[in-house]
């Protein structure tokens, strides 16, 4: 797990740390794949954000928390975040707002990420929204 003190404290965030953190991982067809995503608690929401790496270049990928407590064979989409893009390096980031959803709705869940591809939507990597003690 990553050192918590880095992590960058919003202004309009409550507490001094992310709830939630997901360390996102390639699978077998995009190893390369790695990112780090928080979830701060809100007032009336969460604030989710996130960095990702070793992604396809210029592309755009679809982002899903899942029903499950693991990636292999996660169920149905519960939350569907907004598209995210990767630019020329392969990188992408992500700063979402979402009210009435709050962290326990999404703690323990798989967090997955798909690659757009026409209608194709093959998964590239996930990783579990796990607590921050």
């Amino acid at each position: 797990m990553q050192d918590l003190k880095n992590v960058t404290k919003y202004s309009f965030v409550e507490q001094d740390r992310p709830v939630l953190q997901a360390e996102l991982k390639g699978n077998a067809d995009y190893p390369d794949v790695k990112g780090l995503i928080h979830v701060y608690f809100l007032p009336n929401g969460i604030y989710l954000q996130g960095d990702i790496e070793g992604l396809p270049k210029t592309s755009e990928f679809a982002f899903h928390v899942h029903e499950g407590e693991e990636c292999a064979g996660h169920g149905e989409k519960i939350l569907i975040l907004p598209d995210a893009m990767s630019d020329a390096d392969g990188k992408a980031s992500m700063q979402v707002y979402l009210d009435r959803v709050n962290s326990t709705q999404i703690a323990g869940r798989p967090l997955v990420l798909h690659l757009r591809v026409g209608s194709e939507t093959p998964e590239v990597a996930c990783a579990l929204l796990n607590r921050i003690l």
